[in-house]
């Protein structure tokens, strides 16, 4: 479900589920679903942020000492072929190093995230978003291992023998099997039929969200001692793609993303909140406005809907369990929307 928030390197392209692309393609109208829908449109959100990612060491080991993103006789492809569906502010494409899966790539002018596969060397993430890792972010700081989810396929293909420049950052493909990316004095390459990445500079430790300045970000230690956004919302839970797993209500209280199970429990959805500029501020407003509440990530469940013209919708509900005679009474007197949670896509009221 990436991540946009910040911008991409600060499209830490954080989207918000494991360590493995998740494309979310549902767009249908939620109206059936999302309780009174409370955001903006689509035109209003921010660029993707990715979260998270890799070992504090300065030089991965294996990693390519050939600078990327430098090659000559490419083709320049200018940057606007690869706007990104629904967020006119970043860019992404798809590209191929010869095999069966695509990757790809989301920037958000400020350095640059792709998908690929880390050497085994590479740790697991251990934060929010625990799992092994599945992209590279490369940013003014240096590069992280993140991974990325909620991001639809890209409008376009960095094809052999064309490179895209992007602010400072530069991708290229020199060839049929190589994707290079450069930020600086650091870069990383993707190679092969398994999308291996190599890195070459600064590694950033996970919780280090240095290429986030405008995040709230900074140094690990900064991350490690609890700070937050300008807005007063704790930035180290906002994941990749911009996905957030926790916020901070008007009256100081950290309420992370639950994860009910898909068993058929009941929900009633009291609102939703539509992904805009400020995601973790939007959802807080929510939380303050409907007491005991809390929310969800988009699509948790295969029977809530996870979009709205492709922004992500975060359902802000309360759990009633196999309860269902309560769940309706409570619709009765608070309204909203009463929901089961299963492993299908029906969206139906059982009330």
């Amino acid at each position: 479900m990436h991540r946009f928030q910040g911008r991409a390197a600060t499209i830490g392209v954080a989207a918000m589920a494991g360590a493995a692309l998740q494309l979310s393609g549902c767009t249908a109208d939620p109206s059936s679903d999302t309780g009174n829908v409370a955001s903006a449109s689509s035109s209003e959100r921010g660029t993707t942020t990715v979260t998270a990612t890799a070992p504090a060491t300065t030089t991965e080991p294996g990693s390519t000492s050939t600078p990327a993103g430098t090659g000559t006789g490419l083709t320049s492809v200018d940057p606007a072929t690869f706007t990104a569906p629904q967020h006119p502010d970043a860019y992404t494409w798809n590209y191929s190093t010869g095999g069966q899966y695509r990757g790809l790539c989301v920037s958000g002018g400020d350095g640059v995230t792709c998908t690929g596969k880390p050497a085994a060397s590479v740790p697991d993430l251990t934060e929010h978003f625990p799992g092994r890792p599945s992209a590279i972010e490369l940013g003014r700081a240096g590069l992280r291992y993140t991974f990325v989810e909620g991001i639809p396929g890209g409008p376009g293909v960095l094809e052999t023998g064309q490179q895209v420049q992007i602010g400072e950052t530069r991708c290229s493909k020199p060839n049929s099997s190589t994707l290079e990316c450069r930020y600086g004095s650091n870069s990383f390459t993707i190679t092969g039929a398994g999308q291996t990445i190599s890195t070459s500079g600064n590694v950033l430790a996970e919780r280090d969200y240095s290429n986030h300045p405008r995040s709230g970000g900074g140094s690990s230690a900064d991350s490690q001692s609890g700070s937050g956004s300008s807005s007063g919302q704790p930035s180290d839970y906002m994941g990749a793609s911009g996905l957030v797993s926790g916020v901070r209500t008007s009256d100081g209280r950290l309420v992370t993303a639950s994860t009910p199970s898909c068993d058929g429990r009941g929900i009633l959805i009291l609102d939703s909140y539509v992904e805009a500029s400020s995601p973790q501020q939007g959802i807080a407003d929510l939380l303050d406005k409907h007491s005991g509440a809390g929310f969800a990530t988009p699509g948790q469940c295969p029977s809530l809907r996870a979009s709205l013209n492709g922004a992500r919708v975060y359902p802000i509900y309360l759990d009633y369990g196999h309860d269902t005679a309560t769940l309706c009474q409570a619709k009765a007197s608070r309204g909203g929307n009463a929901r089961l949670l299963t492993q299908t896509a029906d969206f139906s009221d059982p009330c």
